[in-house]
């Protein structure tokens, strides 16, 4: 194991009992493993024997314990970096994301897969391990320090549930911080259109820098007087962006040009 990676490994058999119960994997699975490390996840997974099965790992000193598990010519690992990674070439639908994810590249990994969304839904459901804090971002509510980009970003088109939080000593190594575990369901109905996620993204990137200052003079840039007259986008000058409900913020990226 190489310590660049920021790999902490889940030791706790009923927390992974618990991520299998959700998964509800069997014969008909697509599962899709990210970062298996020392395997324990992988074995369980390997014994319900998925459908399709790819996990992906960056580090090749966990090659000789992980190789050997993979016997069938439907599972399969890759040693190679997810986030460089195209899915899209081996999932067509309905697959499973399931991972602990390193706490340097999880955002990144999840931003990536939202944006794959434009290309194809290959997948329809994850079970995923972020830092506590990272997690806490993610499903935040309207009116909170915490409400901010990934939390739209995530909400457009996922439901989005905490499963459990993951004290830091069921890790080996342990890491500095606590984690949580989330399940990702994609909306079948999503509330924005993915073909406009780039104006999403632009949007918050602009409202929530400088978060804690009224976004009177954001609306002004953003907006032409005739649009922000029409709309009558005055009426949230005196807001901050945080204090904005998620279907105004909706509506407001998709009325930029």
């Amino acid at each position: 194991m190489k310590k660049k990676f920021g790999q902490n490994f889940l030791i706790n058999q009923n927390i992974i009992d618990k991520i299998l119960e959700i998964a509800q994997i069997n014969s008909k699975s697509i599962v899709y493993e990210v970062g298996p490390g020392n395997g324990v996840l992988t074995k369980e997974i390997l014994l319900r024997n998925p459908k399709q099965f790819l996990a992906i790992e960056i580090d090749n000193s966990l090659k000789k314990n992980l190789d050997h598990l993979f016997n069938k010519d439907n599972h399969k690992i890759f040693f190679s970096d997810a986030l460089s990674f195209d899915e899209t070439t081996f999932f067509k639908k309905n697959a499973l994301i399931i991972g602990n994810l390193p706490y340097n590249i999880s955002l990144k990994l999840l931003t990536k897969w939202i944006y794959q969304l434009l290309h194809r839904a290959w997948f329809d459901e994850m079970i995923l391990m972020f830092q506590k804090e990272v997690a806490e971002r993610i499903v935040a509510q309207e009116n909170s320090k915490k409400f901010g980009r990934i939390t739209l970003l995530v909400s457009a088109f996922f439901n989005v549930t905490k499963i459990l939080d993951v004290d830091k000593s069921n890790f080996y190594p342990s890491p500095k911080v606590d984690s949580s575990v989330l399940h990702f369901k994609i909306l079948k109905n999503p509330d924005f259109d993915i073909n406009n996620i780039n104006k999403l993204e632009y949007l918050t990137k602009n409202l929530f820098s400088n978060r804690r200052k009224k976004i009177k003079n954001k609306i002004k840039i953003l907006f032409n007087d005739y649009i922000i007259k029409k709309y009558n986008l005055n009426n949230y000058y005196d807001l901050r962006a945080e204090n904005l409900k998620k279907q105004t913020i909706f509506f407001l990226a998709k009325l930029l040009e």
